[in-house]
């Protein structure tokens, strides 16, 4: 597997984000992006925004309209979509709804960060899994390091800067 870099500002930007819905005991989640010509380093936050996007205590789910909306301005922009990471309550691990509903792509990356309320900052406190052809697989988690982020907000309406 290929290591992964996050800077350290995208992590605070989705703890930050995480923690104040976890605050009204909903979970929340994002898509890490980073750049086609440094594809494994995580520059680029998409959180979610409100059109299409459901949120409470045990499930956070994205309409197909708000996924198409990202995934083709990453297209246009030349940008790559590493991993999609979501909030728990409590433990982080891939709920029957994370293995029926999630990304079924081999190579995809998808993390779970536990106790939304109260989200740790390191990502290696959180549940990372990679897709292989046939199931899931824990993975490591990525390498923090400086650096910047730029953050948006994605949903039905659109991309936006956050």
């Amino acid at each position: 597997m290929t290591e992964l870099l996050i800077t350290r500002n995208l992590v605070d930007g989705l703890v930050e984000d995480m923690r104040r819905f976890g605050a009204h005991t909903q979970e929340t989640g994002a898509f890490l992006l980073a750049t086609e010509q440094k594809p494994n380093r995580l520059t680029l936050l998409a959180l979610a925004g409100t059109a299409g996007i459901s949120r409470r205590r045990e499930l956070f789910t994205v309409s197909g309209s708000a996924i198409e909306r990202l995934f083709s301005w990453a297209g246009d922009h030349e940008l790559r979509i590493a991993a999609q990471v979501h909030s728990h309550a409590r433990e982080a691990f891939l709920s029957p709804t994370d293995l029926r509903h999630g990304f079924d792509v081999a190579g995809f990356i998808t993390a779970v960060v536990p106790h939304f309320a109260q989200p740790s900052r390191e990502p290696d406190h959180w549940g990372w899994w990679q897709r292989s052809p046939s199931a899931w697989q824990p993975r490591r988690a990525p390498t923090v390091v400086a650096g910047a982020v730029r953050t948006f907000r994605f949903d039905e309406a659109g991309v936006r800067a956050a």
